[in-house]
């Protein structure tokens, strides 16, 4: 099975990195990328977090399915900073809507356009993440 997505780990400032790799935005997608993120954050932290969809340039999930996602739990709970980064307007509008709903239910993330903002935001360098994640070892 290929995965859509890359997890790596900032293990000095606690921070994940969950990188979508795949162009679209399934549903499949989007449940698979969550059991990861909440699998990784939960062998550690308490975790800060970036949601990297940058190289996301289109989804199939409808208003509907990103309200659903909205009402879970974030994979990686706490008071840590979370950011989503996306770069194409659609898949912006989607985070930004997405921001909407969580803000309603008491949750706060930031949505930016670059990785750069994000790595600004949280104090960091993509050179900080030196640990890949490997679900197989998490998953056991």
């Amino acid at each position: 099975m290929a995965l859509d997505f890359q997890i790596d780990l900032d293990p000095i400032h606690l921070i994940i990195r969950a990188s979508i790799t795949a162009p679209v935005v399934t549903e499949e997608v989007a449940d698979d990328y969550y059991w990861a993120v909440s699998l990784v954050a939960a062998h550690g932290g308490p975790y800060a977090a970036i949601y990297d969809l940058s190289g996301v340039t289109g989804t199939t999930l409808s208003p509907s399915a990103v309200r659903g996602f909205a009402k879970r739990p974030y994979p990686v709970p706490g008071p840590r900073h979370r950011v989503l980064v996306a770069k194409e307007p659609s898949i912006y509008g989607m985070a930004r809507m997405l921001q909407l709903y969580q803000d309603v239910m008491g949750e706060h993330f930031r949505v930016v356009r670059s990785m750069e903002e994000a790595y600004e935001l949280l104090g960091v360098r993509a050179e900080d993440f030196t640990q890949h994640v490997s679900l197989g070892d998490l998953a056991a």
